[in-house]
């Protein structure tokens, strides 16, 4: 599954079920300040996901708090 970064270049993980439009995920995520060192906005939509195998309990979706792995959620 694909991550978000908000505009402070935090991940922002979702499983597919609530993954947002990129419309609704700049609304809630994407106007919230201009990054960790202000070079600007860090929002960013459709990101590439870290390996889910790498710590299958740290990805969580940010809705409902499933679990996120590569096979479900992909």
């Amino acid at each position: 599954m694909p991550r978000i970064y908000d505009s402070q270049s935090n991940p922002i993980d979702y499983c597919k079920r609530h993954f947002p439009t990129e419309d609704v995920a700049y609304f809630v995520h994407g106007h919230k300040g201009d990054g960790p060192d202000g070079r600007g906005n860090c929002f960013g939509y459709d990101c590439e996901h870290p390996d889910y195998d790498d710590d299958p309990e740290m990805y969580k979706c940010e809705v409902c708090g499933c679990t996120l792995d590569g096979a479900r959620d992909a």
